[in-house]
């Protein structure tokens, strides 16, 4: 009788904890660094706005800024692209402090070098000047304090491996 006492207190604690990461309404900025697969001199730094639509769904928005140094010997060159993502991230996982997420989204880069990696793309499209897919991402995420998180994420693009990107950063929520 007391192991299943034990055993129900358990599930009904975990169940709260899974929950315990956002608050419904809660508003996350953060910034990021990441680093290309793809290219080995290429760098991002990049800015995101996380919303908490319940406990265990956000919607994200996110900038990247791609840079790849290009050296010969007179010069060093400095070439890159800008890439805007929109997603949803669910929880998969929460142990709190600890959370891992994953989600889907919409990613858009404007990247003149797509000719030449479009052969690895598994879904994309190419209007003008920019490139549309998706991307899956999965994210372990860490509470620092109440409003301050540092996070890990691996982001696979469908536009091919070149574009895919590990990303380190932190978002704080600025009304808690």
């Amino acid at each position: 009788m007391m192991r299943r006492i034990f055993l129900l207190m358990l599930l009904w604690c975990s169940g709260y904890v899974s929950y315990a990461q956002y608050d419904i309404g809660a508003m996350n900025y953060g910034l990021v660094a990441s680093k290309n697969f793809g290219e080995e001199k290429e760098f991002g730094l990049g800015l995101r706005i996380e919303y908490a639509f319940n406990c265990s769904t956000t919607f994200m928005a996110e900038y990247n800024r791609s840079l790849a140094i290009t050296s010969n010997k007179e010069n060093q060159e400095y070439e890159g692209y800008n890439e805007f993502a929109l997603g949803v991230n669910l929880i998969l996982f929460n142990w709190y402090p600890t959370t891992i997420t994953a989600g889907i989204g919409y990613v858009g880069n404007d990247a003149n070098d797509f000719e030449f990696f479009e052969d690895d793309a598994f879904l994309s499209l190419q209007t003008g000047g920019m490139i549309h897919g998706a991307q899956i991402k999965i994210r372990a995420l860490h509470q620092l304090s109440d409003p301050i998180h540092i996070f890990g994420e691996l982001n696979v693009k469908s536009l091919g491996s070149r574009y895919h990107t590990f990303l380190i950063g932190f978002s704080y929520d600025f009304y808690n």
